[in-house]
């Protein structure tokens, strides 16, 4: 398993964080001191995904439910908006595809870590599980004119669903991405990682940095038995240092730090986000 490096952590998450509503970056960010928080018995996650939406930050995203009715909600207002401009056959989901599932959600990367499951990483190794064809393709549009106003009401779709709120947006977006770095500073996560560098040269990966893994490895086709055998070394090794369990429990303190100081703009996030999320509600309704 890939451990936690500070320099890349912000930019990891973000393959997880779409599904948790969360980022990493922002500037102009409130920022108190942070102080190494209490750890407990640090346990691993059962998967990466199921960590990150855990954390304390993501419960400021969009859930699953949530980004499902703002798909419907794109859909309505596209077929509205194609209605009115005397469309009158056209529906949401000609524009739109359905939108493939990824098979074993669970084994996505999710921040700085790639595979919390043994049997995951043995067949995908670094390479993430492939989507599933879309449920529904999009319908050719039947002349030029028809794609145009359909491409000209999509984009109005997707304004209109857009959150409302950016500055909160990207307050969390920022109080996350300084999360990741103060993770990646933490002594115990930096032990912890240095630990997982030479189990790894014990299996035979010497001089393996995290990062060294998923440039080598990461990218188009499919897994090579020499990747296969890495990624297995990686969950190993992760799991004999409790990397992800260090890892999670540092991180999800560091948020709660940033939390408590930023707990009055995050109580408007939330609300602003809770609005919306009725009224895309009332539009798919309707």
């Amino acid at each position: 398993m890939r451990a936690a490096a500070g320099r890349r952590s912000a930019a990891a998450a973000l393959a997880l964080l779409a599904l948790a509503g969360c980022g990493a970056g922002g500037g102009g960010t409130p920022a108190p001191a942070l102080t190494p928080p209490a750890l407990g018995t640090p346990t691993a996650p059962p998967s990466g995904r199921e960590g990150m939406l855990a954390l304390p930050l993501s419960a400021y995203g969009s859930d699953r439910e949530q980004n499902a009715r703002r798909e419907q909600a794109v859909r309505a207002l596209t077929a509205d908006c194609m209605h009115a401009a005397g469309w009158a056959g056209f529906t949401g989901d000609d524009a739109l595809d359905g939108g493939g599932e990824v098979p074993d959600a669970s084994a996505l990367p999710a921040g700085a870590f790639g595979y919390l499951r043994a049997e995951v990483a043995a067949v995908q190794g670094f390479h993430g599980p492939t989507a599933a064809a879309p449920v529904r393709t999009p319908r050719p549009p039947a002349s030029e004119a028809e794609g145009a106003a359909a491409q000209g009401c999509v984009k109005k779709a997707l304004t209109a669903v857009r959150p409302t709120d950016t500055a909160g947006s990207e307050l969390v977006d920022a109080l996350f991405g300084r999360s990741l770095e103060a993770t990646g500073r933490d002594a115990r996560v930096v032990a912890a990682t240095r630990a997982w560098s030479a189990c790894m040269r014990d299996a035979g990966f010497a001089d393996t940095t995290p990062d060294g893994l998923v440039a080598r490895y990461h990218g188009p086709g499919r897994p090579t038995a020499e990747e296969l055998a890495a990624a297995t070394a990686d969950e190993r090794c992760t799991a004999a240092g409790n990397l992800a369990g260090i890892w999670f429990a540092a991180l999800a303190g560091y948020q709660r730090q940033l939390i408590d100081a930023n707990q009055e703009r995050l109580a408007a996030y939330r609300a602003s986000v809770a609005e919306q999320a009725a009224q895309l509600g009332r539009v798919v309704g309707a």
